[in-house]
């Protein structure tokens, strides 16, 4: 409206240091960020201090966090028992250049919550564990060719940066030579075009996929899609790979694998894993996992897959990693995480119902995601897994990105950092945290409409 300011003036206006140091950091990093999904228009909000649910940005703006590490913080920001197991190993070594017992017991605790991890071994990210992942599949099967699903990410490396994002059509990948692209097969999250890729590829080495549904269930797998794979898997003689990157401690202690009852051949985790630090790992069957392990002979040594790391298992990531497995062991941060993100979903679905807004809150586990603006047939003023809308327009979380991003500004202006249009809830969050994003939200829509956005 003439006259009043709109969420991207109040925004600028709001957060002066941001914008300063938004400027210096476009000088020297790619656009300014070191992440993708750190990079907004008009700037990104510069985080100067967090604790529990909540954080601080650089113009000393309090907001309740659902962005959580990425995902990364299932019990929030600065848990007691991990900064003190960090303060306690800072003095001791921070990179102790040999094996540790540390890296024993995280490994220890991984295969004691993991169903199907009978052998472990870390790595310092997630797309390292993806990686390597695949580069045992292959190793194992003796075949090229990996089969991916549309919309699953893991990762940047060159196997799995096909189909990342719609639209799902073939296309040059930049740094990607063709030859090595065209190792990697993706097909829509469907049980039949699953098959179908088994029938017609028979160099396939595995299946890789998010057992949540694309982006953290962002978009849901089809009823079954799991079973299917397990069995395509097994028949055809491929591997099946889950990645749990995200779903790893979070759908459960031992991830979507037991929350589903469904066992991959190899589990790549990350996040939750190492309780706030870089960490990754890749896990599972110890045939596979043994291709890893000095060779004996010269015809194991021609099979060996070797990985190098210099930051593998690192003292500190280990002890953050094995204190928070021992806390979460039990269930009960997961469950309390789960509870308030069920309350977050039906509370906001509340809302769009009274409003008359387009749009839905849906998710699983501790997640919600949010779409504003797309009309959903299936809309309840309660819990809600899954949207009836097209997988691409789940992916995007809506189809009007303009106003996604309006949003995304209009709810920091409220208090309130979402992930990319997500939340991932955590054990240190509490009900008047829901209370509040939820109030956030009634009011940044006001905010939308009354700029005629909505």
């Amino acid at each position: 409206m003439q006259g009043t300011r709109t969420v991207l003036d109040e925004y600028v206006m709001s957060r002066p240091r941001s914008a300063e140091l938004a400027e210096r950091a476009r000088k020297v990093l790619p656009s300014g960020v070191t992440h993708e999904k750190r990079w907004m228009r008009p700037f990104p909000p510069y985080i100067a201090e967090a604790d529990g649910s909540h954080k601080r940005d650089a113009d000393g703006h309090e907001l309740v966090d659902y962005v959580m590490g990425h995902g990364a913080l299932l019990l929030g920001h600065n848990h007691p028992r991990i900064v003190e197991a960090l303060e306690r190993q800072v003095r001791r070594g921070s990179h102790l250049g040999g094996s540790h017992e540390l890296e024993v017991e995280w490994a220890e605790a991984v295969a004691g919550l993991v169903p199907s991890a009978e052998v472990v071994r870390f790595t310092s990210s997630g797309t390292e564990a993806t990686q390597i992942a695949i580069r045992l599949a292959r190793a194992f099967t003796g075949r090229p060719k990996i089969l991916k699903l549309h919309g699953h990410f893991h990762g940047w490396h060159d196997a799995v940066a096909k189909t990342q994002s719609p639209p799902y059509v073939p296309r040059e990948i930049p740094g990607v030579p063709e030859p090595v692209a065209s190792q990697t097969i993706s097909v829509p999250a469907d049980v039949r075009a699953v098959a179908r890729a088994f029938r017609d590829h028979d160099d396939l080495a595995a299946l890789i996929l998010e057992p949540s549904g694309a982006s953290y269930g962002a978009s849901p797998l089809p009823d079954g899609l799991l079973e299917a794979a397990r069995e395509a898997t097994r028949q055809h003689g491929a591997l099946l790979i889950f990645d749990e990157v995200v779903t790893g401690f979070r759908w459960a202690p031992g991830g979507a694998q037991q929350r589903y009852g469904i066992l991959p051949d190899l589990t790549t985790l990350a996040k939750v894993l190492a309780g706030g630090l870089p960490g990754g790992a890749v896990a599972g069957r110890r045939d596979v996992m043994s291709l890893l392990e000095h060779a004996e002979s010269e015809e194991d040594a021609a099979r060996r897959v070797v990985h190098q790391g210099t930051f593998n298992a690192n003292p500190l990531s280990a002890v953050a990693g094995r204190t928070c497995l021992a806390v979460i062991a039990d269930g009960r941060p997961g469950k309390r995480a789960e509870e308030l993100a069920a309350r977050l979903r039906s509370g906001l679905n509340e809302r769009f119902e009274a409003l008359g807004v387009p749009g839905c809150a849906y998710g699983e586990s501790s997640i919600c995601h949010v779409i504003v603006g797309d009309e959903v047939r299936n809309r309840t003023a309660g819990d809600l897994r899954r949207p009836a809308l097209p997988p691409e327009v789940l992916k995007l979380k809506g189809s009007n990105r303009r106003l996604a991003w309006l949003f995304g500004l209009a709810m920091i202006l409220e208090g309130v950092d979402l992930f990319a249009g997500s939340a991932f809830v955590s054990a240190a969050h509490t009900e008047s945290d829901v209370e509040r994003t939820i109030e956030a939200f009634e009011r940044a829509v006001s905010r939308l409409r009354a700029e005629g956005e909505l």
